[in-house]
């Protein structure tokens, strides 16, 4: 996926996937286009139900001194079981990362077009999230990503690990010895999600703003 996604959605919409979401009023998700860097809502196992709270798109491991001018917006699910630092992190921090579509380039003859992946039926897609807490960079989050499906592969090789509701629980569970042969099959299924694509076709500007602007 490029360095952007979209949620649009309101709480009540976010209250029906995610029944008894604890959120406070400081931690509301702006709604729009999410860029890296921006705080962007993420959601852990509460007790009971759900909390949601900001963290900023963009993983800064507890283990680093300083945070990197570029942090990891998205991971490879696959082999990160095995990886000496973020293997602890998937272990014991992970999240859920709600969203109403993301994009994607698509490479044309003529240059690039960006197209928005959502669920065909407008239901929420759920990414599955790692985060973690840095004493400079503050909470900051990652979206796992997998081998795209054969929509999205028409345009990307990669595409967000999308869960659906039993996936979210397996997720969001506090497993004593985290499951590894589990998750590795999960990015092994092929996506049940029926995804649609659609091009993003910029606003033409105005004849009167074109004129105040001559």
């Amino acid at each position: 996926m490029c360095g952007c996604y979209e949620l649009k959605a309101r709480i009540r919409a976010l209250n029906r996937r995610f029944p008894q979401l604890h959120l406070d009023h400081g931690e509301q998700p702006r709604s729009g286009e999410m860029q890296p860097n921006d705080p962007v809502l993420m959601i852990t196992a509460g007790s009971p139900g759900f909390v949601g709270s900001l963290a900023g798109w963009g993983l800064v491991g507890s283990f680093l001194d300083q945070p990197p001018r570029s942090p990891l917006l998205t991971l490879p699910g696959e082999g990160l079981a095995s990886k000496p630092f973020y293997s602890k992190i998937l272990k014991r921090n992970r999240c859920l990362i709600p969203a109403t579509a993301f994009h994607e380039w698509q490479t044309l003859a003529d240059g690039k077009q960006k197209m928005r992946i959502s669920e065909a039926n407008g239901e929420l897609l759920i990414f599955a999230g790692i985060f973690d807490h840095h004493p400079l960079a503050g909470t900051t989050c990652a979206i796992l990503t997998t081998a795209a499906d054969a929509t999205v592969g028409r345009i990307h090789p990669r595409m967000p690990v999308i869960l659906d509701r039993d996936e979210c629980s397996f997720w969001l569970s506090d497993h004593a010895d985290f499951p590894e042969a589990d998750f590795a099959a999960m990015l092994d299924t092929p996506s049940p999600h029926a995804l649609t694509m659609e091009a993003i076709i910029a606003a033409e500007p105005s004849p009167q703003l074109s004129l105040a602007f001559a």
